[in-house]
């Protein structure tokens, strides 16, 4: 109702206009603005009016001293006018029933906080550990400087709450103005000034010469294991023999490995007698591992620039040779040093001047790095056994690695990246480690180990610090690097500004890196023996590489987590390539980790999946496990301040106390926690990244409180990962989802990992059984199954081959089923019935007709070798930085952009994992063949010639091979003084010219490198190989590249006209001339010398265009204009081919040939894989989900069984996760989930969003019957009393 009344204007006083009303008023304000610019504290200037109507009491007229008077009169009657105008229109708009929705919208915020309250317990407030209990502690440092600090809240993982450690009033502010703009100019330490760093980490594995582990079957004293290798030895008549000793803590205990030196020449026998002895169960070679840490400042340049720059380049833009191995902190701080620049923070952060890296000076006689120039002359210059070097013509980086969807690139959200940027963050914070530190978990009673750097005792972030071990062969405990340190502070750090996750958990220090970054495996085992004997709980190991056939290694690490220890593994820094995992945590028994950054975005850095143990023949597991946090997360430096870091080895300490802190809050339940059941929950509560397939995330990303709602009701039982297959599923299911299944095609292999919490050991029953939905078409897919015999430890592995029957030949939709698998592990103590689990796994797949021949594509997977077990060298020598070629060669590995593109251009891929005689090539267009390494059976030569003159068309993209080229490349080690000899080159070009023998093909021994056009296109040769001899009725390309094999053997540069690089051919069959029908049915052949172009390891221009002009060649027959308008002259034959490398170890690695009395010879011919599908038993239901995965989750105890009970840190016991009985008297099987009460998500949320939407409807009603409503007639009574008020009656 609009007030019925006017402002008078005192006397003495007229109305001014509104334009000298205006002016007076601009007048006024402007003295205001004036004032506030003099007065000595700031004075807010928003709703200034309002503020002079309140202090209108206060101001006497002519008051000028008095700023809040300064105004005329006039100026407080308008003002005042003004607002009260604004009320009563205010309340003509504000209608009643407008008043009841802000009601109903206030009823509803008031029971959604009331529920969070409930379910955090007050997160609002959480507690940040202090003995005060204090719930918002100011941080303060040793300076005495009070900074921001970050208030933790339950409702958002990403948000924080930022608030000030005091707030000022307006009276104290004006007599502190000047110390405060002072003071905010000195940034505290781990504030905005904080260096900020990335940790690249690069792992070499070389073979200790004369050395060899010899395994025993069981643990026995030293004289015993003396005795045994004593015998065997001297069976042998190996005389020069002697046990290296071992002196750390583990040589008082029986041991199940010695380490033996053999210096005699002969040495063969006696480690054939050692592996003979009964009592030994394998003998390897010792191996010697360098860890390469590298902290590599963070700056505002994007991720992609400072990661290509610095970490992966070996050659700068200027054309100057950097290669970044093995560079320690000392090299860089003496460089520091010397150029004058100086960081601020006490904390040794190391600054990398990124626009002047080539004046690095590096530590030749530490680091065993060797600068040299190609131009060198004298005798340095001719050292055959070090590893030389030379420049590029044109800058080496490493591209990324694109999916169409920006997996890794920034969400616009800039600002907001910046602010988070310069405000430390604390990662136990954003994982709401509070809400458990708030029920008293905290991580008493769990022991976790750190194997690292080591530690210094009198570190003051850390308070219980149970035992520090040194087992390198330095005479020190303490850290020379900072990252052990780090590492043990994300765990369990009791620093204010860089807290830990379990800072009441016991640290066991294991110092297993040298300050050289130098550690071996029997370093290693010994150190794992100690822990096992330790009944360490929980071990982080932030180290890995790509050996995953260091035998002893993964055995031990199999006893490890056998013996119910909680392995935690960083995956690896080598993304964003595809197949780089990192060895242990790759292994199914171990919980292997990749980084995210605060964006939820995967880290470009972190290694991608899938595993490559299974290839050829079968298919990768799912790897990573989980994501987390390794993107500037704070952790503690070695002079007990903070700092921040980057890596998967900083991601890894993150679950490692996240699993140590949800081990202490259910210690109580004996054990039913081990390796297996952790690994399920940790999977079950992930949140799942959209947009990121299962081989970048896992299973998503590491939700602790979840987590811990899944382990306080945790029934043992199994588990399977991916707990889905559905075929159809983008992004999450590449690169299944990106192909359909047809009749007639390869088995698609979905290698599913079993993880067993009921047992350490278990099997499966019978076998697996396949139930096609038959209303939903299941019957059209045939199923098969190969699995572990047996689950040990923890974990085996259910490979499902998935192809389409003859009855869905011509069929096109989607088929349903689910496969069936029944669990069977021993009793545990005091149970005499086996434990049993029976597991689901729900099967969706795509099927369509058949694709014509010219559209597939056959990939050859069986001829492509890799490290490890030998050392294959990289395909682009320019790569100096990673000589090993371990990517697995797969089309969804480092082929994945290949593939994509052939997949978008129409066409249908295929893997062959078998010999060529085992493939019907009556059904495929093309056989590609691509950076083979291995040789070739005289069966495979014969059929594949007789499937050319059938139609079938094969391309071959080779590579280099240089027999001088290899022996200059072989991997020199200063330490050991061992030689790494290649096994071949880039490609097996001998074994090539073998298989093209019969078309008179044959590829030569040069290495050429360079740039040129092959029509529109740019085109780079990265170290490729050229064409020997080519028939003279195909066309061959011709282009002119520099001799890289000459400027790496004789250290010069020269240009090659016309060198052969393509070359093209339509075969011939049995007919002789190009008119008869043989001929135009025979298949084509294309031989390419270079196949870095289709890389992703070495991709510097792509040349997927060519791929697909070349495959219009082969599936067509139809030549492209590119092609014959740079054909050039034909290549003669010749008989100066290349010839295999004498010595070579191939054999040994070799599925195709063995070495027999001192000769090579072929392998016999390996059968045909046959799988047979197991019997279907259809089920007469259908799955009326859209998304198959929704409703699977791991089975919960009894809801009676999971009482509220709260732990107190008084109340934790130290209590083993070894299966012991309970100290305490407690009930194993009581879950005691102390966060039975946050069962908001699972149960409240449902009911409250139902609440929600009918209060909303109901508001909308009511909105949309009030528009429409006719006004209504006043009452006359109260038209009198309104009068009255007014002042005025009506009249009669």
């Amino acid at each position: 109702m609009k007030p019925n009344f006017r402002w008078k204007a005192p006397r003495g006083q007229g109305r001014t206009s509104s334009k000298a009303g205006h002016q007076d008023s601009v007048n006024s304000m402007k003295k205001v603005k004036a004032c506030e610019k003099t007065a000595p504290g700031p004075v807010s200037t928003v709703d200034s009016g309002e503020e002079l109507v309140k202090n209108e009491v206060l101001c006497e007229k002519g008051d000028t001293n008095n700023l809040r008077c300064f105004v005329s009169d006039s100026t407080l009657l308008k003002i005042r006018t003004r607002r009260n105008r604004f009320l009563a229109r205010f309340r003509i708009c504000w209608k009643p029933e407008w008043r009841i929705s802000l009601g109903l919208m206030l009823l509803v915020f008031i029971l959604s906080k009331s529920t969070t309250v409930a379910f955090g317990g007050g997160s609002d407030i959480a507690q940040n550990i202090n003995d005060d209990g204090d719930p918002f502690e100011s941080v303060t440092y040793d300076d005495g400087d009070t900074v921001q600090f970050v208030g933790r809240r339950l409702s958002s993982i990403m948000d924080m709450d930022i608030a000030t450690a005091t707030e000022p009033s307006l009276d104290s502010v004006s007599g502190s103005q000047e110390e405060t703009v002072e003071k905010s100019s000195e940034v505290p330490p781990c504030a905005t000034n904080e260096k900020r760093q990335r940790v690249k980490i690069q792992y070499t594995s070389s073979i200790v010469e004369n050395e060899y582990i010899v395994a025993f079957k069981g643990y026995y004293r030293q004289e015993a294991r003396e005795r045994f290798i004593q015998a065997a030895l001297n069976e042998s008549n190996v005389v020069r023999w002697e046990l290296v000793p071992r002196n750390n803590p583990a040589s008082d205990y029986p041991s199940d490995f010695d380490v033996v030196q053999i210096q005699e020449h002969h040495k063969n026998g006696g480690l054939d007698s050692l592996k003979d002895h009964p009592a030994v169960k394998r003998v390897t070679a010792q191996r010697m591992v360098i860890r390469h840490l590298h902290f590599v400042n963070d700056t505002e340049d994007s991720d992609e620039e400072i990661w290509d720059n610095v970490v992966f380049a070996n050659i700068t833009q200027s054309g100057e040779e950097m290669l970044l191995f093995n560079l320690t902190k000392s090299d860089l701080r003496k460089d520091h040093l010397e150029n004058g620049t100086h960081s601020d923070d006490d904390t040794e952060e190391i600054e990398v001047d990124y626009d002047g890296l080539s004046d690095i000076e590096y530590n030749d006689v530490e680091n065993n790095i060797e600068k040299e120039s190609p131009l060198c002359e004298g005798d340095d210059c001719k050292h055959d056994d070090v590893d030389v070097t030379w420049t590029a013509s044109r800058p080496l980086r490493r591209s990324s690695l694109t999916l169409g969807t920006a997996f890794w690139q920034t969400t616009g959200r800039h600002s907001s990246r910046r602010l988070l940027r310069t405000i430390p963050r604390q990662i136990t914070s954003t994982l709401q480690a509070d809400v458990l530190w708030s029920l008293g978990i905290t991580g008493a009673g769990v022991r976790v180990a750190v194997f690292d750097t080591g530690l210094s005792k009198s570190h003051p972030h850390f308070k219980r610090i149970k035992e520090r071990t040194n087992w390198t062969n330095e005479k020190t405990l303490d850290d020379g690097l900072g990252h052990g340190t780090f590492v043990a502070g994300v765990i369990a750090s009791s620093g204010k500004t860089c807290l830990g996750f379990a800072p009441d958990a016991e640290l066991h220090i294991y110092r297993v890196f040298t300050n050289n970054q130098v550690s071996y495996t029997s370093w290693f085992l010994d150190a794992f023996n100690y822990a096992i004997l330790k009944k360490v709980d929980v071990l982080n190991l932030s180290i890995g590489g790509p050996d995953f056939m260091d035998h002893p290694f993964v055995d031990k690490v199999w006893e490890l987590t056998a013996n119910r220890v909680i392995m935690v593994s960083a995956i690896g820094n080598d993304g964003p390539l595809y197949g780089t995992l990192n060895n242990p945590a790759d292994q199914m028994d171990v919980i292997g980790v990749g980084g995210i950054n605060f964006e939820d975005q995967i880290a470009r850095f972190s290694s991608r999946g899938m595993t490559t143990w299974e290839l050829p023949q079968g298919y990768g597991r799912v790897k990573p496990d989980i994501v987390t946090y390794g993107s500037l997360v704070q952790g503690s430096s070695m002079e007990g301040k903070c700092r921040q870091l980057s890596g998967t080895s900083v991601a890894s300490p993150v679950v490692a106390g996240a699993v140590t802190l949800l081990a202490s809050g259910v210690l109580h339940r004996g054990g039913i926690i081990n390796p297996a059941s952790m690994k399920q929950a940790l999977m079950a509560s992930a949140r799942r990244l959209p947009g990121v397939n299962m081989f970048e995330q896992g299973h998503g990303k590491l939700d602790l409180v979840k987590a811990y709602q899944v382990l306080s009701k945790y029934k043992p039982q199994a588990s399977l990962s991916p707990t889905y297959i559905d075929l159809t599923e983008c992004q999450y299911m590449w690169p299944y989802c990106t192909q359909p299944l047809y009749y007639g095609a390869m088995p698609t292999i979905v290698n599913v990992t079993i993880l067993n919490g009921m047992g350490v050991s278990g099997r499966i029953v019978e076998k697996p059984i396949w139930h096609p939905y038959t209303p939903q078409y299941g019957h059209h897919l045939n199923i098969a199954f190969t699995y572990s015999e047996v689950l040990w430890p923890w974990s085996g592995h259910l490979a499902v081959w998935i192809t389409v029957a003859e009855s869905g030949k011509d069929w096109e939709g989607f088929a349903r089923g689910h496969i069936s698998v029944t669990i069977e592990s021993p009793p545990e103590e005091g149970e005499t019935q086996p434990r049993t689990s029976h597991v689901k796994l729900p099967v969706k797949a795509k099927m369509i007709p058949t694709p014509p021949r010219n559209k597939r594509v056959l990939w050859d997977q069986f001829h492509n070798l890799r490290y490890p077990p030998g050392y294959f060298p990289r395909d682009n020598l320019r790569m100096t930085n990673d000589p090993l070629d371990w990517n697995a060669d797969h089309i969804h590995t480092n082929f994945k952009d290949m593939y994509q593109h052939l997949r978008n251009s129409g066409y249908y891929v295929e893997v062959l994992g078998s010999p060529f005689t085992c493939f019907d090539a009556s059904k495929y267009g093309t056989l590609m063949v691509v950076d083979p390494e291995e040789e070739y059976f005289p069966e495979e030569v014969t059929k594949l010639r007789q499937d050319v003159e059938k139609g079938l068309s094969v391309i071959v993209f080779a590579d280099w091979y240089n027999v001088s080229i290899m022996k200059k490349v072989k991997f020199f080690d200063e330490n050991t003084k061992q030689l790494w000899m290649p096994v071949t080159g880039g490609s097996n070009i001998p074994a090539l010219n073998y298989l093209l023998a019969s078309w008179g093909v044959a590829l030569g021994d040069g290495v050429y490198e360079g740039d040129f056009n092959l029509g529109d296109h740019d085109m780079y040769y990265a170290t490729g190989t050229s064409l020997a001899q080519f028939p003279s009725e195909g066309t061959v390309v011709r282009k002119t590249l520099n001799d890289q094999g000459k400027e790496m053997l004789e250290a010069e540069t020269e240009s090659v006209p016309d060198v052969p690089i393509l070359g093209l051919l339509q075969t011939k069959g049995n007919g002789e001339d190009s008119n008869d029908i043989s001929f135009q049915q025979s298949g084509r052949l294309v031989v390419y010398g270079d196949s870095n172009c289709l890389d992703n390891s070495h991709l510097q221009k792509d040349c997927f265009w060519m791929l697909d002009a070349l495959l219009e060649f082969t599936m067509t027959g139809h030549l492209p204009g590119v092609f014959s308008s740079s054909a050039g002259a034909p290549v003669p034959p010749t008989t100066d081919l290349p010839t295999k490398m004498e010595n070579s170890n191939l054999h040994k690695h070799s599925k195709v040939v063995e070495h027999t009395l001192g000769m090579e010879q072929m392998r016999p011919l390996p059968e045909c894989p046959v799988l047979k599908p197991v019997m279907p038993q259809p089920l007469n239901v259908s799955n009326k989900n859209l998304n198959i995965h929704v409703g699977l989750k791991l089975l919960s105890q009894p809801e009676h069984m999971a009482g509220v009970v709260k732990v107190a840190p008084v109340d934790v016991q130290p209590l083993p996760l070894d299966g012991h009985s309970n100290s305490r008297g407690e009930d194993p099987s009581d879950s005691g989930g102390a966060l039975e009460s946050l069962s908001y998500s699972s149960e409240r949320m449902p009911a409250f969003a139902v609440l929600s939407i009918t209060l909303v409807i109901l508001l909308v009603c009511y909105w949309y019957r009030s528009r429409h409503r006719p006004k209504r007639r006043r009452n006359k009574l109260r038209k009198v009393v309104m009068a009255a008020i007014n002042g005025r009656l009506p009249s009669v």
